[in-house]
């Protein structure tokens, strides 16, 4: 799904008009590494209603952008979807806060810092994703640290 999501984020990005996706191409690379990670250590693929509600969010992407010819209102879909994947982790940070991942988080904040910053452009096909991720990451640092 991880993986799914990020192959479409970058697309979307690309067809708006981002020159430069760095932030996405690394998400798309660090999903394959996870995805080899289940596979090597023959992991159980899980399905669930939030697998369901993302694919649909991006469902509605891919359909916006081919139907519509705009992967701007696209990307607000992607966005959620986004969001609703993360679901499962904040519910577990909720009620689990787990500190020593703090790294983690803190480090995606300041890569999606660095793509805001080294955009060439400051629209939205450069800056969407990037400020929308931030955003979710600092959520996320929050429950971390409760």
């Amino acid at each position: 799904m991880v993986l799914f999501m990020d192959v479409l984020g970058l697309i979307l990005v690309l067809k708006a008009g981002n020159k430069r996706p760095i932030l996405q191409i690394g998400w798309c690379a660090a999903a394959v590494c996870i995805m080899l990670a289940i596979i090597v250590n023959e992991s159980r693929w899980h399905w669930g209603w939030v697998e369901s509600i993302s694919i649909l969010l991006c469902g509605i992407s891919v359909w916006l952008w081919q139907t519509r010819d705009d992967p701007k209102n696209a990307l607000w879909f992607y966005m959620a979807a986004m969001y609703v994947s993360f679901a499962p982790q904040a519910y577990n940070y909720w009620y689990k806060p787990q500190p020593e991942t703090l790294y983690l988080w803190t480090w995606s904040i300041v890569g999606c810092v660095l793509a805001i910053a080294g955009s060439k452009k400051r629209d939205f096909a450069n800056t969407f994703v990037p400020w929308g991720a931030a955003i979710l990451h600092v959520l996320i640092t929050i429950l971390v640290l409760l």
